[in-house]
């Protein structure tokens, strides 16, 4: 059997721009530090490394949904108030994770005096980026998984995250712990040469549940 030899950070580089820390982590000694005893699990219960397809992956992040070929059941995920179980899940192949937000802020002019009156309104959603290679376990086109990317990407509403890094952000008592996110965006870049190996890009944005009342 042939042995196929991979740089992530080198395929990373020619899909992204970039090369990721996340791919050659090197992690200082701290003080009090027992060699083996590092935290496994974030603040919301997500582990900070797991096992993969390609390998020992850090911050892993999982998409669960739905699956419309299944019956749904149960209650949902790590969100008490919802009615349905998503019963799909992915672990995202090598996911590198961004977050980003803005505040939306009414600036206001004040007469014969310098600078502005700055008016919160409010914390726009989370806009949270995931870039991974998908790496087939043979020389060949890793069909599957893409094909999971494609289910993932279709879900014309929310799906659940877990993730150490997205847990801080979403899993928070002012949102009722939720951990859904909505897919907005997918791109699937190529690199040339390579047939075993797909890059992929998702923009997901944070979704909330509001309870709307009714005044008369």
């Amino acid at each position: 059997m042939a042995r196929i030899s991979l740089s992530l950070v080198d395929l990373y580089k020619k899909a992204f721009g970039v090369s990721p820390e996340a791919f050659k982590p090197n992690f200082p000694k701290t003080y009090g530090e027992v060699d083996g005893m590092r935290a496994g699990t974030g603040m919301g219960g997500s582990p900070y490394y797991e096992d993969g397809r390609n390998g020992k992956i850090f911050m892993p992040v999982t998409i669960s949904f739905e699956d419309e070929d299944q019956v749904a059941y149960g209650g949902a995920g790590r969100e008490s108030n919802s009615d349905q179980k998503p019963n799909k899940s992915w672990q995202l192949p090598n996911p590198v994770v961004s977050v980003e937000s803005k505040k939306h802020i009414i600036d206001t002019v004040l007469t014969e005096r310098r600078g502005t009156v700055k008016e919160m309104i409010n914390t726009s959603d989370y806009e949270i980026t995931i870039r991974g290679l998908i790496i087939g376990a043979t020389h060949d086109f890793p069909e599957d998984q893409i094909a999971m990317l494609r289910d993932a990407y279709e879900q014309n509403k929310p799906v659940s995250i877990a993730s150490a890094v997205t847990d801080i952000f979403l899993l928070r008592p002012d949102r009722s712990g939720s951990d859904k996110v909505v897919i907005a965006e997918m791109r699937m870049p190529v690199i040339p040469g390579v047939k075993n190996v797909r890059p992929y890009e998702l923009k997901l944005i944070s979704d909330e549940t509001f309870n709307l009342i009714s005044i008369e």
